[in-house]
């Protein structure tokens, strides 16, 4: 888990996994800079966006620039960010069956996930400030 501790549940969070025994396989870093972010995410297949409300996160956009495979709940605007089943596995808000069942679907079809990480990858691409401003030009002149 990466992120500020917007909402004080990172103790909790950490005690849950305790409890259920799993606290040597949850990473817990609460916010990181940019540099921590990029090293810490070459030891990853996956980001796992678990959000009720958002609209363009940053944080998706920067993992798909990273290659990760990004499987994400869809509220607000992030069926508009990504292509579901193209870009992204999308599932419903508060349906962690539908979420696991997504993770488990890009470990066995890894194939088909190593395309959605290419296809992420190559959109992340188009958030580019040079690529933005080629389009700006290409709008006003």
């Amino acid at each position: 888990m990466i992120g500020p501790d917007k909402d004080s549940r990172l103790t909790e969070i950490k005690k849950y996994a305790e409890s259920k025994g799993i606290s040597d396989s949850v990473v817990i870093t609460g916010k990181l800079s940019k540099e921590d972010w990029v090293r810490l995410s070459a030891g990853y297949d996956f980001f796992i966006n678990t959000t009720n409300f958002d609209n363009t996160p940053i944080s998706v956009i920067e993992a798909m620039a990273l290659g990760l495979l990004i499987i994400s709940t869809n509220p607000g605007g992030i069926p508009f960010l990504l292509d579901a089943d193209k870009e992204a596995k999308l599932v419903n808000t508060g349906n962690s069956k539908a979420m696991e069942q997504a993770i488990c679907y890009l470990m066995e079809n890894k194939p088909e996930a190593a395309e959605m990480s290419r296809a992420a990858r190559k959109k992340a691409e188009t958030f580019d400030s040079l690529q933005i401003i080629k389009l700006w030009k290409e709008i006003l002149v």
